[in-house]
């Protein structure tokens, strides 16, 4: 386990960016162990694994925008993957698990919420709907950077990083491009190896 915030650092920027760099490497990890698995990105082993990060949200007490957010998805989409009974039914009981037990009281974080929050600002999200994800007001999140430094450090790493992605996009531009991915059940196209492979 890595040391915590170095006591008496008001500004433990150091530590923040690891956080940040380990949390975005979990991240790649999910992609890469799907990829392993099936030899190429795959949209419906993509789309278990997200919807398994909405239920996660929901069990630990964030609602819609953060159960989205987890799974890196819109509100929208989330909404239609409601249409499937067993999704929806999962989603209910996630919700039920997470008021019987206490996760985190109505205006505070728990550590998965600012996981939530954290992502969504490095998805360039703007710092209210961030908030609104880890299911906190915007002043709610305000009072909280106010009274822990650690928290934020980390929104202020978060959000340096985002800019700093910014101003690299808008330096260079960026053609538009593909993910191939593919579909369990189905036979890929000749010649496609696994993610990275000719």
């Amino acid at each position: 386990m890595n040391d915590p915030v170095p006591q008496g650092s008001a500004r433990p920027e150091g530590w923040a960016q690891d956080v940040l760099a380990r949390l975005t490497a979990v991240d790649a990890l999910d992609q890469d162990l799907i990829d392993a698995v099936h030899g190429q990105p795959d949209l419906i082993a993509e789309t278990g694994a997200r919807r398994a990060r909405a239920l996660h949200a929901a069990a630990m007490g964030l609602g819609p925008a953060g159960c989205a957010a987890a799974a890196g998805v819109s509100e929208a989409l989330l909404t239609r993957w409601r249409r499937d009974p067993a999704f929806d039914a999962a989603l209910v009981a996630a919700t039920a698990l997470a008021a019987s037990l206490p996760v985190a009281p109505h205006g505070q974080l728990n550590g998965f919420a600012l996981g939530v929050l954290l992502r969504s600002l490095a998805r360039d999200a703007h710092l209210g709907t961030a908030a609104r994800a880890a299911g906190l007001t915007r002043d709610q999140l305000t009072r909280i950077r106010r009274s822990n430094a650690a928290v934020n450090a980390l929104v202020e790493a978060a959000l340096r990083g985002a800019r700093v992605r910014h101003t690299e996009e808008r330096s260079r531009k960026r053609p538009y491009g593909y993910r191939l991915v593919h579909r369990a059940g189905t036979t890929p196209p000749e010649g496609a190896g696994p993610a990275g492979g000719p």
